[in-house]
């Protein structure tokens, strides 16, 4: 396992009381000031407490949407890296499975988690833009000299070949050599 647990599970923790908190108060001062409006009774000190209690609400949900989002980065990142046998993984591969492009929001979200030490046993090396699993690879030397990053010639998607031998592209079952 790769993921941090303690920042896991702290911030899954937070992220769950950010919407309890956040969803629940943005909703009861909602309606209170809604009922304010529509009675008419504009008492201005009762619509800007109920408005700051709004928008407080709402600050601590999207703070809760915002780490609930990074889990689901870890955990999927988590998948493959835990799948991967010679420790090497490279950002477009983690794309490609997500379905995602190359200077997308997720590449900068997979980043950022790596940055916010949600991962043991990883580093991100941003010259190549491969993950090392320090469990797994003894240096990154062997990398560089033993693969071959190619993409395939029938449908483009990234692929990681040990020279000398060939690799079946995993999205359209096209043979290719290195």
């Amino acid at each position: 396992m790769y993921k941090n647990n303690n920042r896991y599970t702290s911030t899954l923790v937070w992220s769950i009381l950010g919407l309890v908190f956040g969803i629940g108060p943005a909703l009861l001062w909602g309606f209170f000031l809604l009922a304010f409006i529509l009675d008419g009774s504009f008492e201005i000190s009762a619509i800007v407490f109920s408005s700051f209690f709004l928008a407080i609400g709402v600050l601590f949900t999207v703070l809760g949407i915002k780490g609930l989002s990074s889990i689901l980065v870890v955990a999927f990142c988590n998948r493959i890296f835990e799948q991967d046998p010679d420790g090497i993984i490279e950002m477009d591969s983690v794309l490609a499975k997500k379905g995602a492009k190359k200077g997308s929001s997720y590449e900068r979200r997979v980043i950022r988690a790596v940055e916010k030490d949600y991962f043991n046993k990883l580093t991100y090396d941003r010259t190549y833009r491969v993950f090392e699993l320090s469990d797994r690879v003894n240096n990154m030397e062997d990398y560089k000299n033993r693969f071959i990053g190619k993409n395939c010639p029938n449908c483009g998607a990234p692929l990681k070949i040990k020279k000398g031998f060939s690799v079946i592209c995993d999205k359209c079952g096209q043979e290719v050599k290195a």
